[in-house]
Parts: structure tokens; sequence; C-alpha cells
């Protein structure tokens, strides 16, 4: 599936990995539909898209939230009667001044347990529920984002188990929505040097994945009839060997 011509959805498309791959979409001239919450850092996407060929939509949203889900599923309908792919990006490591690592369970509050989780797992499931006919009609890719966790659980559980969660999500998604001609797929990378993890780790992010290495898997996974893949991305590695579960 070529990208040319078609309305995709990336959420998290505001900065990092998801702004990576709005700009790699764009180089294909496709529309993306830019999903986050702050408007000011997806202006700044949108114009990088148009710069690299593509048109972008902003669709902002508060994916921790049950009514800013809907209320997108619906603004995305109203755009399209196609969408040729969901890539599931956003999820939540960081506040605004305050990273989520290196804590004990119990110094995480509730709504910040449960904003993590709803993010990085509910929302990618309702997207892909509420967008099923559109997925179908126009090509039928998902792709979601987890991580490798080298380190393990120990210090970010919310985090951790939120991408473990989609990763099943994934799996499980790949079984269920096979005989609709939607492919579901999950990307898994290292340490990548975002502008959020240059901030917190500036030593760890010398040797970390560029966001463009991902942007790249993604769009070349888009363009495949791969199903129920998982991938790990190391520096200067790409690892293809079906899903780990």
């Amino acid at each position: 599936m070529k990208t040319q011509n078609k309305f995709v959805v990336v959420t998290g498309a505001s900065t990092g990995i998801g702004r990576a791959i709005a700009v790699e979409f764009a180089k294909e001239g496709t529309t993306v539909g830019l999903v986050a919450r702050r408007v000011d850092e997806l202006q700044k996407t949108k114009g990088m898209v148009e710069k690299a060929g593509g048109k972008a939509e902003i669709l902002q949203a508060d994916l921790s939230d049950l009514a800013s889900i809907n209320k997108l599923i619906n603004s995305i309908k109203a755009k399209t009667d196609n969408v040729g792919a969901l890539v599931n990006v956003a999820g939540i490591w960081h506040g605004k001044d305050e990273l989520y690592a290196g804590k004990d369970l119990e110094a995480f509050d509730q709504k910040t347990i449960l904003a993590t989780y709803t993010v990085g797992f509910t929302a990618p499931t309702l997207l892909v529920h509420g967008l099923l006919e559109q997925l179908a009609l126009g090509g039928g890719k998902v792709v979601n984002i987890s991580g490798t966790f080298e380190n393990g659980a120990k210090g970010w559980l919310p985090y951790y188990v939120s991408k473990r969660a989609i990763e099943d999500l994934t799996l499980g998604l790949s079984e269920e929505l096979k005989e609709k001609g939607i492919n579901v797929n999950c990307i898994s990378p290292s340490d990548t040097a975002t502008e959020e993890y240059i901030k917190y780790f500036p030593e760890d992010a010398k040797d970390a994945n560029r966001p463009e290495d991902i942007s790249k898997e993604v769009l070349s996974l888009i363009n495949s009839n791969q199903t129920g893949q998982f991938i790990i991305i190391k520096k200067n590695l790409v690892i293809k060997n079906g899903f780990h579960r």
C-alpha cells in the first residue's frame, strides 16, 4: 500500500517519533491527521509535513479522556471515509517537568496511572474500534509503537504495562481483523533520541536511535503485506523475527 493520496492518522504527532513518522508519510504526498494535545507543537509538525510535500490536518485531542477520544473519532470520520493507516505512538512516560522513571509504584498517583493506561492502551483500542469501517475501506494498516525495556519494569511500571498491553493488543487485533483485510503490526524501538529523551537523558541520547530510524521502518511496514509482526529496532539493528509472544 503506497500512502500517496491516502489519509493516515498519527497519534503523538506533536514531537519525537510521532512527528518523524508524520514527516516520513509526507514525503509520499500523504495527508496526515496529526493527533496530540499541544496545538502549538502540532502547528510546527504541520509546517514540517507541508515542507516535505504532504498535507496535514490538526486533530487536537487529549487521549487520556474518553470524551476527547470519541470527539477525535467523529472528527476523523467527518474528514474521510477511508483511513489508509493508523499509527499509535502516544504514550506517557513523563509529565511537564517530571520524569516517570526511577519511581516506586507507591510514588505514582492514581491519576497518572490511569492516564498512562488510557493513552497507551485504551485509546488505541477505541480508535481501531471506532474506525474499523474507514480502515477496511482505506487499506487497513495499523502500527502500534511499544518499547524494548532492557532494564525491565521496575521504576516505570505504568508505562511498562501500557506498552506490554499494546503488544498483546497487536497480536489480538491481527487475528481478529485478518478477515477484514486489516493488517496490524508492532514496532518496538529501544531508547530513541526524541526531544524529551535528550532533555532527561542527554548522555544516553548520544547512542540512541534517531526518530527517523523508527519512521522509516513504520513506512516500510505499512507498505508491506505483513500482519501480526513484532519488530525490534536497536541502534543500527532491526530484528524482524515475528511477534515475540
